[in-house]
């Protein structure tokens, strides 16, 4: 029978002595590999989750300066609305969710359950945020130029108002055929109108520009649809002066709850991103 040694021929195996030594050096070897390649695998996990979590978070200072950029614009913006004297929004190309196309979610999930489990909820508060944050340049570009187009045609009809004390006035007064009675009643109503200062910016006693829209339709533009209907049975002027100033005082009316909604929709969005922001920092 051959005789088989390790090293020295005092350690001489048989044949089944050194099956049996190979099998177990086998699985000796093998159970070593396993575990060097678990080792690495984890080391391999907990590092790309730790490579998540430092690109996540020195994202998120950058991202909450943008944020709190976006408040302020909108703030100033729906402060403009209110006023009548509409500013330009910007919103910062900075608000945007790029950092969760550049970071592996399951990685980061991975971190903070190890790391920092009571911060889960907040984390999931953020990924949920995240697609109203970063879509709302464009919905704030659409929203805005749907409303522009809207005011702008309400807006044009509402301007119609200075007819009312020039071309329909003049068409008025000039015509033989109308009652005196309704000149005078519309030559005071214009007189008054220009003589406004609650109304009208002046220089040198004449009106230069319109300083309140509300205060127009209310002193001026609804008591003339109210007075001048005594005058309309007998006058077609007078008739064509009721329906314009009915128009300017409905387009005001539609100018004005267009504002309103906007103002109320983007309220609403400073309120959410300021709970944004608030997440953010409860991230850092």
């Amino acid at each position: 029978m051959n005789t088989y040694y390790v090293f020295f021929k005092n350690w001489d195996f048989n044949l089944d002595q050194w099956t049996i030594f190979v099998g177990i050096a086998t699985i000796i070897i093998g159970l070593v590999g396993f575990s060097i390649a678990f080792i690495l695998y984890f080391k391999q996990r907990r590092d790309a989750a730790q490579d998540s979590f430092d690109l996540f978070i020195n994202s998120l200072p950058n991202l909450n300066v943008a944020v709190k950029e976006t408040i302020n614009n909108l703030q100033e913006f729906v402060s403009s609305l209110q006023s009548g004297d509409f500013a330009n929004p910007v919103i910062p190309t900075s608000l945007n969710n790029n950092i969760i196309d550049k970071i592996n979610l399951i990685d980061l999930k991975r971190y903070f359950a190890k790391n920092d489990s009571s911060k889960i909820p907040v984390l999931e508060k953020f990924l949920i945020d995240s697609d109203f944050f970063g879509t709302y340049l464009n919905y704030f570009t659409n929203e805005l130029i749907f409303f522009r187009q809207r005011y702008l045609d309400k807006e044009q009809i509402y301007s119609n108002w200075r007819l009312l004390h020039s071309n329909v006035f003049f068409s008025s007064i000039t015509d033989e055929n109308e009652d005196d009675r309704y000149k005078d009643f519309y030559s005071n109503w214009v007189q008054e109108l220009n003589q406004d200062k609650e109304i009208f910016n002046f220089i040198d006693d004449r009106p230069t520009s319109l300083k309140n829209r509300k205060l127009l339709i209310e002193k001026h533009i609804l008591p003339l649809a109210h007075q001048i209907f005594p005058f309309i049975e007998k006058s077609e002027k007078a008739n064509n002066v009721n329906l314009l100033a009915n128009q300017v005082n409905s387009a005001y009316l539609d100018m004005d709850s267009i504002t309103s909604k906007l103002i109320e929709v983007f309220t609403k969005d400073i309120r959410k991103f300021k709970d944004i922001s608030t997440n953010i920092e409860n991230l850092l």
